[in-house]
């Protein structure tokens, strides 16, 4: 295993007693016990002498199994954080207070990206985009159009089709000096919503400086 583990506090599980200890195949290192991966050497699943750290990976055996295979729906716990963050976020916004909602937004964005694989993708891609349009509106209004940028940059490969977020990536391209693109991030946000008088008026407003 290349590179290093930072460990810390991990979550271990306990196996049943009397389990064999099984090799797997061509990996000599790793040793599996009642279906969790431990080192060979120590047994253990997570070790810092081996620099292997499998409680991951022993969390998802131990989820599905417990699910009988299926996979668990949504934590409504997870879903109900991001909604609480997301909802003070916007509460900071409307009160101007923009550092502090761009803090609500990154950390509902965290926790969205911790959540487990078999979450449905089409949720948290359309979760991170809302998320992170709202963090570039904040991002702009605090005068800092090119991290404003790059968080548009995924919001508009998440969702293609969203208006917004070609409207906020042209807002942070205008704030770099880049018109030319954001009178086509503009064209792009008129031809998805023609009745968005706001993008109707920044792409004027770009073509001034073209």
């Amino acid at each position: 295993m290349s590179g290093s583990v930072a460990f810390g506090p991990r979550p271990v599980f306990p196996t049943e007693p009397g389990k064999p200890a099984t090799e797997l195949p061509d990996v000599s290192s790793i040793t599996l016990i009642d279906n969790l991966l431990h080192c060979t050497a120590h047994k253990k699943q997570v070790c810092p002498e081996c620099n292997v750290d499998f409680s991951t990976h022993n969390f998802y055996t131990r989820q599905l199994t417990a699910n009988r295979g299926a996979f668990p729906p949504p934590n409504p716990q997870v879903e109900g954080a991001i909604q609480r963050l997301k909802s003070a976020g916007n509460e900071q916004f409307r009160a101007q207070c923009y550092f502090e909602a761009s803090q609500k937004y990154t950390e509902a964005i965290t926790i969205g990206s911790q959540r487990p694989l078999w979450d449905p993708s089409a949720t948290a891609m359309e979760e991170a985009a809302v998320l992170l349009s709202n963090r570039a509106a904040c991002l702009l209004e605090l005068g800092h159009p090119s991290e404003a940028y790059w968080d548009t940059e995924i919001v508009t490969r998440l969702n293609r089709g969203w208006s917004k977020g070609h409207f906020r990536m042209g807002r942070a391209l205008m704030g770099l000096g880049r018109c030319r693109q954001a009178a086509m991030e503009f064209q792009i946000g008129c031809s998805l919503d023609p009745n968005a008088k706001d993008m109707r008026t920044a792409l004027e407003n770009a073509k001034q400086f073209i």
